[in-house]
């Protein structure tokens, strides 16, 4: 019989800080690479399941891969902030998307929040 692999090899996850430190766009959010591996490029639809809600959103396929369409209302619903930590959890590769569980620690700063056009 062979042994199942572990949670975390089923289960990648990845997490950040949402500083907007010039580099990211609050428009869209770029996806770790320890996941690319397991994201087929036909997949171009992501659910993000997090306050008890389901937040679908467009995954950009490339060369590096990003959320969008989606992204910034999910961030601005939500009230997340620069400093949040942000953590992305691949729970579910179905036919045509795929299924993050979010966790978001922190309140992030008020002093200096961030802004979305």
């Amino acid at each position: 019989m062979d042994p199942s692999p572990s949670a975390s090899e089923q289960s990648p996850s990845a997490s950040y800080s949402n500083d907007n430190d010039g580099e990211r766009n609050p428009t869209f959010e770029h996806i770790p690479k320890c996941f690319y591996e397991h994201i087929p490029e036909a997949h171009t639809t992501a659910v993000l399941q997090y306050g008890g809600k389901e937040w679908f959103m467009r995954i950009n396929v490339g060369e590096r891969r990003w959320l969008k369409e989606g992204w910034k209302s999910f961030v601005m619903k939500n009230d997340i902030k620069r400093g949040c930590l942000v953590k992305f959890e691949l729970v579910e590769i179905a036919q045509i998307l795929v299924v993050f569980k979010v966790e978001v620690k922190g309140q992030g700063t008020h002093e200096d929040p961030v802004e979305i056009n």
